[in-house]
């Protein structure tokens, strides 16, 4: 990925909102906003707390329901209570995900 690529997908108020998580050094390089696209690609694909089973099972149960909404797993049931909790901020990515990421950390210990 180019700099300028890197630039596009992640401008610095994205950079700065990584920082705030504390997925990021402060003084981070190009390099190392890679390897951390690179580490969290794998760790969505690797750490899936749902199988591809298990989330079909859950969605084809709250369809059958007739749920009006049907939230499969952790993350988005943080991002929901993310986005409730202040509807206005709903795209401000870094400010949203910083919420969640503290939220998940706060929950881990």
């Amino acid at each position: 990925m180019s700099a300028e690529q890197l630039e596009e997908l992640i401008p610095a108020s994205g950079r700065a909102g990584l920082i705030r998580a504390g997925l990021l050094a402060e003084n981070a390089s190009a390099d190392d906003l890679r390897r951390l696209l690179i580490r969290i690609e794998a760790d969505f694909r690797d750490k899936a707390p749902l199988s591809p089973a298990q989330a079909a099972a859950a969605i084809l149960d709250g369809v059958r329901s007739g749920a009006w909404r049907i939230l499969v797993g952790r993350d988005a049931r943080r991002l929901d209570e993310a986005v409730r909790a202040k509807p206005e901020a709903a795209y401000d990515y870094p400010d949203l995900f910083g919420r969640i990421a503290a939220t998940a950390r706060d929950a881990a210990g």
